[in-house]
């Protein structure tokens, strides 16, 4: 496989902090994916959709929301630099319930969930990597749900402050505001609270 830029290393890196892969096994890997480059406001996937790929955020920012009935959204989650993909609804063979959209133009690799799920009869290695990127998602829709269920709109903005410093500078405040559940004019006055605590 010719790898086409630095964005299949970057990758790999990021890969090391999960397993050990030999070079076989990393070109057997990377052979599944390509590169796709997302424009800003562009849609990756729409809510409905059974387009089941596997992504790694190279460079940009994605945003994953929720659909309303009367048309409004609610941001799930947003990705950078990471693994992201649509594993319980391919598993089922399901809709995928959520949208996908790049909030700033971004590059990623995709692969199809079918290729990927093919590896982990190819050796036990992938099977341990699908389980563990299966163990983080989980991990983080149960910390993000017992966010929104057990904690104040304070303490949620706090943390996402702590937690992603470099995403208050990125997004939108309306996006900021539906992540943590809350009214954008709602997240301006906490602001203006905290201000004179944290300066």
């Amino acid at each position: 496989m010719t790898e086409p830029s630095a964005s299949f290393e970057q990758m790999r890196f990021a890969l090391a902090s999960w397993l050990e892969l030999s070079d076989l096994q990393w070109r057997t890997f990377a052979g599944i994916f390509n590169e796709k480059r997302v424009a800003h406001t562009e849609h990756l996937l729409h809510p409905g959709d059974q387009d089941y790929e596997l992504v790694f955020v190279c460079e940009g920012l994605l945003r994953f929301y929720y659909p309303a009935a009367d048309g409004s959204e609610t941001n799930k989650a947003f990705v950078t630099n990471g693994f992201a993909g649509p594993l319980a609804a391919s598993g089922l063979g399901l809709p995928i319930l959520y949208g996908v959209e790049a909030l700033e133009d971004t590059l990623l690799l995709t692969a199809d969930m079918g290729a990927f799920r093919a590896l982990f009869d190819e050796h036990p290695v992938f099977d341990r990597f699908g389980r563990l990127l299966a163990e983080a998602m989980l991990r983080r829709k149960e910390l993000r749900a017992r966010s929104l269920l057990q904690q104040s709109a304070t303490e949620r903005y706090l943390a996402f402050k702590e937690q992603h410093p470099e995403l208050l500078r990125r997004l939108p405040q309306y996006h900021i505001a539906s992540y943590l559940g809350i009214t954008e004019v709602s997240l301006s006055r906490l602001k203006r609270e905290l201000r004179p605590h944290y300066a």
